[in-house]
């Protein structure tokens, strides 16, 4: 899938773009538990549900979120500190590690959940109860029951820092592929400034995005469901803690038998075992190096890379129409009838390439001096290429990036207006927002003095690095997210879509800044993560304004767990560069399969199309690629003809066909794997079809918790075997018939 992977508390079927379209649709999943899951479970369906005005405006609301609060329990307890130090380091680590990884994964937000609270007990029964005192400052290891308060702040430390930061690609591609070594402090300061700059906007959307009641951000209804019955129903709490611990250590022992022991259990290229040796067999059957047509795969790692176990039936059923069209039909046919000269390319190419099919050398064009391009070594070279399946999969994100925005406006845009408007009114009859008077409101300084110092930050790495980005540039990256923040935060609080701007940012700097690979990744990091990591953080004050947490007790939770986080996602990087190298910069294959840096390389070739060549030059109207521009063309109507279906055919559910969600799926390659898809589709059926309408008092109580057990079972297992077994520790399985090491254990042998 040509794209990069967001891990920030994500539960969709989509991941952020690098020169794509960023769709992100994250609230497509269920509303468990305390909610009436046959009311629910369709997302597009809840919005043509009426109001009501008793308690908190909606019945979804109602139904997920106790209106009851107890203002003195505690928050940042030392618990808190222990847990969210520990899940946070564990995401970041888990999460910059699996970035590297051709089957993606996204660190498992209901296992953070789930096992803090089993922790949080644990501690309330083992510390000890003194209380210690220091002239009028008291404090004790253990100030009572583990409360729901401290453990949503827990949970919010590891949202902010548990994922991989984006800026962490900035630092992989100058070291892989501009030969510069980022030190701790520059790359430390990228980090946090690109991570927290954005949280300085936050609290002038306070009004408009937090206390409306219309503004409901559904995603987060999943989880005060969840917190509501752990902290209230303690019966099944402990079914649900049993259960998890059996599936735990079930799939954790199972993933060394894939991953270590039985390496073809993870792509049974099943073709491949007709015609080892052909390339056309290859080329639709492999996993690793194919479109894997008739492909299996028994390692959750690749099972369970787009949520198969949360993800709804009609959100899996769009994205695997547009992986099987865009894999399995699409991609061969290009290939074979030379779309875009596909066949003077390799099939699934993540880099750059030159006019002779090689690697594209950008250092051999670049002016040293000035880390600009250099105009007359590039015309002497060549123009950059790029295998038919990344050029389809720009096609598909241009199209993708303004279907959202038309799929929004049709199926919400009257939903969202109203709500908007209400919401101006509304605040003062909302039984949540009188509740959360009682805490002191997080002053707009704080918010100010971040913004301040991290823009300064900023504008010294911009002069004292090679960014080569101009402080005016600076602004009008940040300029695009402040314009855009309030819009797009609308937009998601009510549907759940948030319209990515790295493309829009990367395009503009390519016109604006041409021929600066480096300024352009700094112009698309800061502008894109600045609204995103905004966003982030409002969405966590609305998951507090629900239970009732201090704003200020958030606040520094999500700080601090981007902080750690942050110094985390450096230290794993520098790691798994030294140890990994050749497997991710793509100058040599994984013999094992587990390591290939799919997400750099496409980071980087997005530098040199948008930054180092430039639009103009890439997609202008002498360039054979110019016609997928008409991608964003194509977007606008897309959606078009659904919507005009639903209203003649409304119970025929049109409204269900999400032309975003397809483009995702149709993106898929080149930059993943293609061996979930069989199993993946496999799982969703079970779990989202079948038992969500069959076993639905089993998939109530039990689904989540079997999704957050293998999800992070296999997680951890993973990374037990890099630490001590063929990573930093080398202890290699006896090589046999099911882990051949010449195709990485799948048996296609044929060598491009």
């Amino acid at each position: 899938m040509a794209m990069e992977t967001n891990d920030k508390r994500s539960l969709s079927t989509s991941k952020k773009v690098d020169g794509l379209a960023s769709t992100f649709i994250e609230g497509d999943i269920n509303v468990i538990d305390s909610i009436d899951i046959k009311k629910v479970h369709d997302p597009e369906k809840d919005f043509e549900k009426k109001l009501d005005n008793e308690n908190s405006q909606s019945l979804i609301i109602a139904a997920a979120v106790s209106t009851r609060d107890n203002p003195t329990l505690p928050c940042l307890t030392f618990r808190f500190w222990v847990l969210s130090s520990l899940f946070t380091s564990l995401g970041a680590a888990l999460s910059e590690f699996y970035y590297f990884r051709p089957n993606g994964g996204t660190f498992s937000m209901f296992f953070v959940l789930l096992v803090s609270y089993i922790l949080g007990v644990w501690m309330e029964k083992a510390l000890p109860t003194r209380t210690f005192q220091f002239k009028n400052w008291k404090f004790s290891l253990n100030p009572g029951p583990f409360n729901v308060k401290e453990h949503v702040c827990i949970f919010v430390a590891a949202g902010a820092g548990g994922g991989s930061a984006y800026a962490t690609d900035i630092i992989a591609i100058k070291d892989l592929f501009y030969n510069t070594k980022v030190n701790f402090l520059n790359g430390f300061l990228l980090l946090m400034s690109t991570q927290i700059l954005g949280y300085g906007l936050a609290g002038f959307l306070r009004k408009f995005l937090v206390r409306p009641a219309n503004m409901i951000w559904p995603s987060n209804l999943v989880y005060a469901s969840m917190y509501n019955t752990l902290h209230g129903n303690v019966s099944e709490t402990r079914d649900k803690i049993r259960f998890f611990v059996t599936a735990f250590t079930a799939m954790f022992v199972w993933q060394f038998v894939p991953q270590y022991m039985f390496t073809w259990l993870t792509s049974m290229a099943l073709l491949c075992l007709f015609a080892p040796y052909s390339k056309i067999i290859k080329h639709l059957g492999s996993g690793y190096h194919g479109v894997g047509i008739l492909n299996f795969s028994l390692d959750w790692n690749s099972i369970g890379q787009f949520g198969p176990l949360y993800t709804p039936w009609w959100a899996q059923l769009n994205f695997y129409l547009g992986v099987i069209i865009g894999a399995w039909i699409i991609a061969p046919l290009a290939y074979y009838y030379n779309v875009f000269d596909a066949q003077k390319f390799p099939f699934l190419a993540t880099h750059s390439l030159d006019k002779d099919g090689q690697r594209y050398n950008q250092s051999a064009i670049i002016d040293q001096s000035t880390g600009s391009l250099n105009v007359t070594a590039y015309e002497n070279y060549s123009p950059v290429y790029l295998s038919v399946t990344f050029a389809l999969s720009y096609l598909y994100s241009f199209i993708g990036l303004t279907a959202v925005i038309s799929h929004v406006f049709l199926f919400y845009g009257k939903e969202i207006w109203q709500r908007f408007k209400a919401s101006r009114e509304e605040e003062q009859d909302d039984i949540h927002c009188k509740l959360m008077n009682n805490y002191p409101e997080i002053p707009n300084t704080w918010y100010a003095l971040i913004f301040t110092i991290m823009l300064i930050i900023a504008m010294i790495l911009c002069y004292t690095t090679d960014a080569n980005l101009p402080w005016w540039g600076l602004l009008m990256a940040i300029s695009l997210a402040i314009g855009m923040v309030l819009p797009v935060g609308v937009i998601q609080a009510i549907s759940n879509n948030q319209i990515g701007l790295n493309v829009i940012t990367e395009m503009v700097c390519g016109y604006v800044l041409p021929g600066r690979p480096i300024a352009n990744v700094y112009f698309k990091c800061y502008g894109y993560m600045a609204m995103y990591q905004c966003l982030l953080l409002v969405s966590d004050l609305k998951l507090g304004h629900y239970m009732k947490v201090p704003p200020r007790s958030m606040f520094i939770a999500q700080l601090w767990g981007t902080i750690l986080g942050g110094l985390i996602n450096y230290w794993v990087l520098d790691l798994i560069i030294a140890t990994k190298r050749p497997f991710i910069d793509g100058t040599s294959s994984d013999p094992t399969g587990q390591f290939a840096g799919y997400q750099s390389q496409i980071f980087n070739t997005a530098s040199i199309v948008w930054g180092l060549i430039g639009p103009a030059r890439t997609f202008g109207h002498d360039s054979m690629y110019s016609t997928l521009l008409w991608g964003f063309l194509i977007g606008v109507f897309a959606p078009v003809p659904f919507y005009l279906l639903h209203r003649k055919f409304p119970n025929v559910r049109f409204d269900l066909v999400n032309i975003p969600l397809i483009c995702t799926g149709l993106s898929l390659l080149p930059g993943t794997y293609t061996n979930f898809i069989i199993s993946g589709f496999i799982a969703s059926f079970l779990s989202q079809y079948y038992a969500y309408r069959y076993q639905t008092r089993w998939w109530t109580k039990y689904n989540y918790v079997l999704s957050a057990a293998f999800d992070s079972a296999a997680q951890i297992a993973t990374l037990t075997i890099f630490f001590f077994l063929n990573g930093v520790v080398k202890i290699p399985f006896p090589e046999w018939w099911g882990n051949d090491i010449i195709s990485q254990g799948e048996r296609c042998f044929n060598n491009e």
